[in-house]
């Protein structure tokens, strides 16, 4: 054996050893390239790694690995040509060759191109490059290129075989991230959806007033409208807007409440449709509550608080079931069913132009008004025992005094049930024993109040009041407020601001009692 054949094969063996020993594709490729370089002699080669894509990718260079890799399009340039021939191609005159007149191989005089095959796919391309004219390739260069490839055929395949076994266990991987994270988002669905989850808590009330709302409620649970609920504030409109919900097909959904008086408008945005925040490759969601209450039911309560944006944007979603997000690009669908509620009058605010004359008739299908406790008397000492005793053990349970329920009856609750409530709760914890006294309940309702029709009548006569003396004047004012409180001296000193000893001398003065009771 030559001198010359033993030193190539010991080479090829060197190139051998290295290569079986590497299992990472770019090191390997930019192994073989570097040999392949000093083998050929040409001023440059290069090795490219074709992609599932059959585009490609430029891994090393002289022997070199790249940091920053470029990216060949499928079927572009000479790369693309050797994947779809998957034969040698080179050229001695590049510049005017069709294959290699490309702006990758430009100042390129010669160019031999030889795919890297494994089991008769090519799965990279070798390139070699002269800039200097008076080199050129010949067949003997692809002869000797071919050898080699053919040479390490083996590490090839260990390196392929190793690879594909990492790829399947990195898509497998993949797979299963992808499922766990399908899992934890049908997990957090569940439990969101469970967490928006309410039951329906009884409603007390047996006057018509009360009975006709709660009617109207049941009929627009059998349907799917929207629902505008109007009334005083406490009067119990999120409570027949949770009925309407828990008695309609929706009952399983979620129900979400929002109070258009709690944010700000931008907030206010965000809360009912969602927020998108891009940050780089980040991109972070936030659902809004009309995504929360997918197949569900919003209460938005105090609707006459919207803004004439978000009424708007509230509009187009009852119209066309389409939402976008805050800082969103992208439309999203959603079934939600609307129920909303306001203590103003929102005919007035369509005429003024404060309110969207088709958000009004769109949310306001089925309009039901909530009355007031004041028109409701006859529930309220039905309220009260519910309040006093609910969820309370028998032997924690209490009763009123008859004192306390004529007062409960006879306050005009301008707070509503929501007042009766803090009220009678209140009570509760004040008392020491089983019975609920007048004085446990709150000043504001033990306070006698006059009636208005009664206060204009009063106003009515101060002309009368001015043409009397100041002891006149007192003497009548003393004599009307003892009469309105039925003759009781005690409340009658209270409300005129003076002692009871002081009324009594008063009075004797006036001749209305005898000298012994003044004293």
């Amino acid at each position: 054996m030559s001198v010359e054949k033993s030193e190539s094969l010991t080479l090829n063996e060197n190139l051998l050893s290295s290569l079986l020993s590497t299992l990472d594709e770019d090191i390997f490729f930019a192994e073989l390239g570097g040999f392949l370089h000093t083998l050929v002699g040409s001023d440059s080669t290069s090795i490219y790694i074709v992609k599932e894509d059959l585009s490609a990718e430029l891994v090393s260079i002289n022997g070199e690995v790249l940091k920053s890799k470029s990216h060949i399009a499928k079927g572009e340039g000479p790369v693309g040509h050797i994947i779809r021939t998957k034969r040698p191609y080179f050229s001695n005159n590049a510049q005017r060759d069709p294959v290699f007149m490309h702006k990758l191989s430009e100042n390129v005089q010669s160019e031999l191109c030889v795919p890297v095959s494994h089991e008769g796919i090519v799965i990279g391309s070798v390139h070699f490059q002269n800039t200097n004219a008076e080199k050129s390739f010949s067949r003997e260069h692809i002869n000797q290129v071919l050898e080699i490839l053919n040479f390490v055929k083996k590490p090839l395949s260990n390196m392929k075989m190793y690879l594909a076994a990492k790829h399947l266990n990195q898509s497998l991987q993949k797979q299963v991230e992808v499922k766990e994270k399908e899992l934890r988002e049908k997990s957090r669905s569940v439990t969101m959806n469970d967490s928006f989850k309410i039951e329906e808590k009884p409603i007390m009330g047996k006057s018509p007033a009360m009975k006709e709302a709660l009617h109207l409620a049941d009929k627009a649970a059998a349907g799917n409208i929207n629902v505008l609920l109007t009334g005083e504030a406490g009067c119990g409109k999120e409570m027949i807007s949770r009925r309407i919900h828990c008695r309609g097909h929706r009952a399983e959904a979620a129900f979400i409440s929002i109070d258009c008086e709690a944010y700000h408008e931008l907030q206010l945005e965000e809360e009912i449709f969602g927020k998108e925040i891009r940050d780089g490759k980040e991109h972070h969601v936030k659902p809004g509550m009309l995504e929360l209450a997918q197949n569900g039911t919003i209460f938005i309560s105090n609707i006459s608080s919207l803004s004439i944006h978000l009424q708007s944007k509230l509009n187009l979603f009852i119209q066309d079931k389409l939402a976008f997000r805050v800082g969103g690009q992208v439309p999203y669908k959603a079934d939600v069913r609307i129920i909303s509620s306001t203590r103003r009058d929102l005919t007035a605010m369509v005429s003024d132009g404060l309110f969207r004359e088709d958000l009004f008739y769109s949310l306001s299908t089925i309009k039901i008004n909530v009355p007031s406790l004041k028109n409701r008397k006859e529930d309220v000492i039905e309220l009260a025992m519910f309040f006093l005793n609910h969820k309370r053990k028998v032997e924690e349970q209490k009763s009123f005094s008859p004192g306390a329920l004529k007062a409960l009856e006879e306050y005009t609750w301008p707070g509503n049930v929501r007042e009766l409530q803090n009220v009678v709760e209140r009570a509760y914890i004040l008392s020491d024993n089983r019975i609920v006294e007048k004085d446990h309940l709150s000043e504001q309702v033990t306070t006698i109040q006059i009636p208005q029709e009664e206060v204009d009548e009063t106003e009515a006569e101060l002309y009368k009041f001015s043409q009397m003396t100041l002891d006149e004047l007192e003497r009548r004012h003393i004599c009307m407020t003892l009469d309105h409180l039925s003759g009781n001296k005690t409340k009658t000193a209270k409300v005129l601001g003076i002692t009871v000893k002081t009324l009594y001398n008063k009075l004797h003065s006036y001749g209305l009692i005898e000298a012994k009771e003044a004293q």
